[in-house]
């Protein structure tokens, strides 16, 4: 399920890339060349899809393996995008996130770097993107268990749309498939296995605003 989703996002994004010719972004307000200019970004993520999974790994067969959807999603992070060309860009973020699967209990937490690329298509002031990301968990806090994983990579890819509102000020949205490996934890300040992967791949929505120098 989680690969036919993102292998979606991908094809769309090319279909779409077909038919249109690239102009670069901002281009209907800046009369200047583009290329080269910065971006920096303050981003929020404002819808979730993620489904929390616990795999009981101790037990055969498992008896303790649980699933449920977030009951609530925060991240937040400040983003520099760095134009690199008239088509593409170069991003690199820190998001701070919480993943809240039970709305009485803490929330599990981890912070990201995020590194990626993106390819801008469209004529107008409104622009659609195609974007990838290679991610850098520092490691996940599951504080209600008290378990806790050691840091591992994960990636994205989705599709977004940015409209420049100004000379110097940006709005924009994506969505991205955020795909993340099973990742082991262990007891809280200690190398004991906890006995679960987890796993907290899905769909991620983010809003930001920018403001270009």
């Amino acid at each position: 399920m989680r690969n036919s989703l993102a292998l979606g996002l991908l094809t769309l994004a090319i279909g779409f890339s077909g038919s249109c010719s690239f102009i670069p972004p901002y281009s209907s307000i800046k009369e200047q060349d583009v290329s080269g200019f910065h971006t920096v970004k303050f981003r929020s993520g404002v819808y979730s899809s993620i489904d929390a999974e616990a795999d009981d790994m101790v037990n055969d067969p498992p008896i303790l393996s649980t699933s449920m959807e977030l009951d609530r999603f925060s991240s937040y992070g400040i983003e520099l995008e760095r134009l690199i060309g008239n088509q593409f860009s170069a991003t690199v973020s820190i998001d701070a996130r919480e993943y809240h699967p039970d709305s009485d209990g803490p929330p599990i937490r981890g912070n990201q770097i995020h590194a990626g690329l993106r390819r801008y298509f469209g004529d107008r002031a409104l622009t659609a993107f195609l974007s990838t990301q290679l991610i850098y968990n520092f490691g996940l806090e599951f504080q209600q268990e008290r378990f806790e994983s050691d840091g591992f990579l994960a990636w994205a890819v989705g599709v977004g749309l940015n409209m420049a509102v100004s000379e110097n000020f940006s709005m924009e949205a994506a969505f991205l498939y955020e795909g993340m490996p099973d990742v082991k934890s262990h007891r809280l300040n200690t190398d004991i296995n906890s006995g679960f992967e987890h796993n907290l791949s899905g769909m991620v929505g983010y809003v930001a605003v920018g403001y270009h120098f």
